[in-house]
């Protein structure tokens, strides 16, 4: 069975500062959002980031897309700060097999999982207690062929959604579907083993997440919620939670920590 939440959908969600000693109960997520284009009088340089990071950051072709990293990754470590009461720049990641971060367990006596997701100049940070989950957020644009891509990674059911829908409504439908699907993917943790075109999701952009059908058993007994997230800006997002989703809480990261790195050689 495949849950829907609906309840935090549309206009109605705002992001409010976020809490100093924020906590989390049973079935509770909290949702972080960030923006990585702050004005540069707001940005603090001491850094938090690994020096792993450091150099990953130092990767990125542009300067731009470098910094939008940076505050990405110091603002996961400033807020997971909050809720593991360790400074940030003590916090150690640990990889799953398919590449989704977490906490590494003796600094993670809450259970806590995380998962994050950017795009363009915002990010979002999900968290919870004990339940696997994902996120997922997309800049909504009109400049590409989306049939296309609907084709490739669509699956024939969500395909016929789109073209059954009016060519004013396709492209946010395009981008409900991708986050939708995206958000579950991230929330099992298979990353691409699991392919894009094995289930469905609802197309309809004004209408709740679901998933409509699954191919494969994916823990046939397990619960799956969708919802929407409405973080403005021209943006797309769904949140997918394993189990209930019994309260779902919206902060806006206001910190924002970065370090000048030298220019890419």
């Amino acid at each position: 069975m495949i849950l829907n939440t609906r309840e935090c959908c549309g206009r109605s969600q705002s992001w409010p500062g976020g809490l100093s000693e924020p906590a989390l109960c049973s079935g509770q997520v909290h949702v972080w959002r960030v923006r990585l284009d702050p004005p540069i009088e707001t940005i603090l340089f001491p850094s938090v980031l690994s020096p792993d990071e450091l150099g990953r950051a130092r990767r990125f072709h542009f300067e731009e897309d470098r910094m939008r990293f940076v505050r990405c990754r110091s603002a996961l470590r400033i807020v997971l700060s909050r809720y593991l009461a360790i400074p940030a720049s003590e916090i150690v990641f640990e990889y799953q097999t398919y590449g989704k971060p977490g906490l590494v367990a003796q600094q993670n006596p809450q259970h806590l999982s995380f998962n994050v997701s950017h795009s363009a100049g915002m990010a979002l940070i999900a968290i919870s207690a004990g339940q696997r989950l994902g996120v997922d957020i997309e800049q909504v644009r009109a400049d590409f062929d989306l049939m296309t891509i609907a084709e490739r990674f669509f699956s024939p059911r969500e395909q016929a959604g789109l073209l059954a829908l009016p060519d004013q409504v396709r492209v946010p439908a395009f981008f409900a579907c991708w986050t939708r699907k995206e958000s579950f993917i991230k929330a099992i943790g298979d990353g691409l083993s699991f392919p894009l075109a094995q289930f469905s999701v609802n197309t309809e952009p004004d209408v709740g997440p679901m998933i409509e059908e699954i191919h494969a058993d994916i823990g046939a007994r397990k619960h799956w919620s969708l919802t929407s997230l409405n973080v403005g800006d021209d943006y797309c997002a769904t949140l997918t939670v394993e189990g209930a989703l019994s309260r779902l809480e919206n902060y806006t990261h206001i910190e924002t920590c970065a370090k000048r790195l030298a220019p890419h050689t």
